[in-house]
């Protein structure tokens, strides 16, 4: 199936422990950024006069926004660009207060 296998080996897995010990609470914060913002939603419904929810196109916005500049900032930091990283992150934070005002 494959021809060519130059660029896979045994060392990718090297370092799996050091990468767990980042990827797992970051994991973790994601599922618990979801999962609060979700009770909220649904204790919401407990309020007198409840109307109907928009829960996943309200916490979907900042979410994509969070991911999208995670990696940016990451790329360009890892490029040797800060100043690049500082202006992507000016551009995000304008872009979450007007998606906030629009709400």
């Amino acid at each position: 199936m494959f021809t060519n296998l130059d660029g896979f080996s045994v060392e990718a897995f090297h370092d799996i422990p050091s990468f767990l010990k980042l990827d797992i609470p970051s994991a973790v914060m994601v599922c618990l950024e979801l999962w609060s913002f979700e009770l909220m939603v649904l204790l919401s419904g407990r309020l007198p006069n409840p109307n109907v929810n928009t829960s996943l196109t309200i916490w979907m916005i900042p979410f994509g926004l969070s991911g999208a500049i995670s990696t940016r900032v990451s790329n360009e930091l890892g490029a040797g660009n800060p100043w690049s990283a500082r202006l992507a992150v000016l551009v995000v934070v304008v872009a979450a207060i007007i998606e906030g005002i629009l709400k």
